[in-house]
């Protein structure tokens, strides 16, 4: 069994720290996206029935959507976390954990993927919006 140093541990943690660091950004995008949905929602308190039940209906889809890929993309990271710790017991204890280390990083990525699928239709759910608005805006003109 190879012996590993503090350095050869901080070395191997590198790109699963990295990926907790853009999870974190791609997580802001997200609950961002969501604050703007909900901001949305309270705003069509003052519209008219019509068209407040067309958006209603589009933002409580996108909201779920929304949480999904937060939910989605907090595992993730949770995921990542937990394989810098298991990385680092690997290590130190002179364990073999290749198999519980390969897990946590498909795990992870596999969370990643499901997460950036739900803001995929959150965007197509956005533009699903906007079309309504303009169907709305062309027949309140008519």
């Amino acid at each position: 069994m190879q012996s590993y140093t503090v350095f050869d541990a901080l070395q191997m943690a590198i790109s699963p720290v990295i990926m907790i660091s853009a999870y974190g950004m791609l997580m802001l995008s997200m609950t961002n996206r969501l604050g703007r949905a909900i901001d949305r929602a309270r705003m069509l308190a003052g519209e008219s029935v019509a068209t407040r039940q067309i958006q209603i209906e589009i933002l409580s889809k996108r909201a779920r959507r929304i949480r999904a890929a937060i939910l989605a993309i907090s595992l993730a990271t949770f995921f990542a976390a937990v394989l810098v710790l298991v990385l680092f017991l690997s290590i130190f204890m002179h364990v073999d954990l290749k198999l519980a280390v390969s897990s946590l990083f498909v795990a992870s990525l596999l969370c990643l993927i499901i997460s950036l699928i739900c803001l995929i239709a959150d965007v197509l759910g956005s533009l699903k919006a906007m079309d309504a608005d303009l169907r709305v805006e062309n027949t309140d003109r008519q």
